[in-house]
């Protein structure tokens, strides 16, 4: 296990090397403000023994240290993240376990407006900006991708950076 302790709450990006995280990336990188993208997944830690929610095929929990031994990994905390504003998260993205992913939404990404509309489906990073809306700690959630998450996590001052590198 990594020296590293979660807290519900905490916020994660991940990386991944195959063909769907590589065309996440590319898109991204063209979008992106620093153009670099390194991350092309996000989700929401629920336990300190890393419970995750992801939005997968289907958008439910696994673990942190299994489904992503071996991968680079980004978890971020906001500073301001309590027991309160996580249940508020939580009760807030809830409704999406158990539904098939949004893949459909990938594409609106590729179109800038037509990102912002979302019919209240969501894909991977949107559920983690949703989580933080609902929790009171972000403003808007449609549209956001992984790079953006992770550009929060490392360049937002109320966010620190739990843990950088390979589990």
């Amino acid at each position: 296990m990594a020296a590293f302790i979660l807290k519900p709450g905490d916020i994660f990006c991940a990386a991944n090397p195959m063909m769907l995280g590589r065309l996440i990336n590319f898109v991204q990188k063209l979008k992106s403000k620093d153009n670099q993208s390194e991350y092309s997944h996000a989700g929401i830690i629920l336990t300190t023994e890393g419970e995750t929610f992801e939005a997968l095929w289907k958008n439910g929990k696994q673990n942190l240290f299994e489904a992503y031994k071996g991968k680079k990994v980004l978890v971020g905390r906001h500073i301001a993240m309590d027991t309160e504003r996580f249940q508020a998260g939580w009760e807030g993205v809830q409704k999406h376990e158990g539904k098939w992913y949004a893949g459909h939404r990938l594409l609106l990404h590729l179109i800038p407006l037509a990102s912002k509309l979302s019919l209240g489906l969501a894909v991977c990073s949107e559920i983690v900006m949703k989580f933080l809306c609902k929790a009171g700690l972000a403003t808007t959630w449609a549209g956001w991708n992984p790079d953006n998450v992770a550009d929060m996590i490392h360049n937002y001052r109320d966010y620190i950076t739990i843990f950088e590198g390979e589990l």
